[in-house]
This record gives structure tokens, sequence and C-alpha cells, in this order.
């Protein structure tokens, strides 16, 4: 008696399996290896998160606030000069609205139209690079939770050291055949935390109800003074996303070979 899925039935009423068909598993057969190897690179290509498009954002929008630091720096010399001038008895009319034209353009209000869109984006290449550096090296090559890789940067104290930790054990895990990260991420973090003791400073001396010139003149040293360390910490942090970036592309892709 035929079988109403393609079998039959031998002698005896016994069913012969053999001759079971079904054209949805013609040529079809469980094969361990390739089967595991398929579940495995698919596993690895959902975890691994791109960083490449946030990560050029996040160093063009750093970029951008670091070109404004310079300018605002520039602005504070020109207005310091000119006051100077203005005391000496030597200030021209035309070079007094210069300086105030173009110090109208940095009364610090308009960095936050730079500076809060670059932070959110780096925050966000930062979170995703912590993730995919769990992946790539396992929980116990990161020290801190992946949730640190954003409140770390606004819990007072903590954010003296646990973003550098964040950052570094980023790096180590993208390069694991040279786990140790040398000068360049310990500058980049010695230059962004005095530079934001600098910065306070800066702010204190320019916000005072009294501003002598000897105010000023200290006023636009320290302005000085933290653009400088602010240009060094923006250019390391720069470099950092470009190479962790890379490194856990590449990473991502030899375990998907």
């Amino acid at each position: 008696m035929d079988d109403p899925h393609g079998g039959s039935t031998s002698e005896g009423g016994k069913f012969d399996g053999s001759r079971f068909r079904d054209s949805r598993f013609e040529g079809s057969r469980f094969e361990g290896s390739r089967f595991e190897g398929t579940r495995t690179a698919g596993t690895g290509a959902r975890q691994h998160r791109a960083l490449s498009g946030l990560g050029v954002a996040a160093s063009i929008l750093i970029v951008l606030v670091l070109v404004y630091d310079v300018l605002h720096a520039v602005s504070d010399w020109q207005v310091y000069n000119a006051v100077e001038d203005v005391l000496a008895g030597t200030a021209t009319d035309s070079q007094i609205q210069a300086a105030d034209d173009f110090g109208r353009y940095f009364d610090g209000l308009q960095e936050l139209l730079f500076l809060i869109p670059a932070g959110v984006v780096f925050l966000v290449w930062l979170w995703r690079a912590r993730a995919n550096a769990e992946s790539l090296g396992g929980p116990g090559s990161q020290r801190r939770a992946r949730g640190w890789a954003v409140f770390s940067w606004i819990t007072p104290v903590a954010n003296l050291w646990i973003p550098y930790q964040v950052v570094t054990d980023i790096w180590k895990a993208g390069r694991p055949r040279r786990p140790v990260p040398g000068p360049l991420l310990a500058v980049w973090w010695g230059a962004w935390v005095i530079g934001g003791y600098v910065g306070r400073a800066y702010t204190y001396e320019v916000t005072r109800d009294t501003f002598s010139e000897d105010d000023l003149r200290r006023a636009v040293y320290l302005g000085t003074v933290f653009v400088v360390l602010n240009v060094l910490a923006g250019v390391l942090i720069v470099y950092a996303i470009r190479q962790i970036s890379v490194w856990q592309t590449q990473r991502s892709a030899e375990a998907l070979r």
C-alpha cells in the first residue's frame, strides 16, 4: 500500500522507511561542523557593532570643538591687547570695535552647539566599543561594567580615573598582541584632567564681579593653557577612536573567517 508521504508498505505491512522522500529535504544532510561554524559566524556578526561611522562623526565634532577653542583663545588675546592699548592711550576705535565684534562669537554658549553633540556621539561610540571589547576579549577583559562607559564621566570623583580605565581596557581588547597602551592614553587622560581644572580656574577669573587688568591677564593665560591641553587631549582621543575602530573591525572580520 502506498504511503501518502511517498514511502510504501513492504510485504507483511512493515513500513519501508528507506523509500521515504520529501523534496524539502532533498540533498540536505546534517553536518555538525558546518552547522556549528555557520552559527558561530552569525553570532559573531551580531555581537560586533559597527564603529566606523560613529567614530568619524565623533572625530569631526571633536575637531570642531577644538577649532572653536583655538578661536576663543585668539579672541581673548585680541580683547587683552585692546585693553592694554586703551590703558596706554594708543588704541584706535577700529581696533576696539574689531575685538568687540570678534568676541561676540565666543561668549561660551556657542561652544555648547559643538560640545554637546560631540559628547553625545562620543559616548555612543564608546558604549559600542565597550560592548565589542567584551565580545572580543571576554567579560574578564573589562574591569568596569558597561554602564561606566557613560556614567563615569558625570560621576564625581569616579570621573577622575574610571573613564581612563574604560578606554584603556577597550584599547587592550582590540590589540591583544600589544595589550599595554603605552604613554598615549596616559598623556591624553592627564591633559584632559588637568585641562578641566585649568578651565574651571579660567571660568572663575572671567566671571568675577571685579575685573582688573591683572585679572584679565591671568584669565588670558589660563585660557591659553586650557586650549593647549584641550587640543592635546582632543588630538589623542581622535587618534584612539580611529585605532580602536580599525582594530575591532579587523578582529571581527578575522573571527568570521
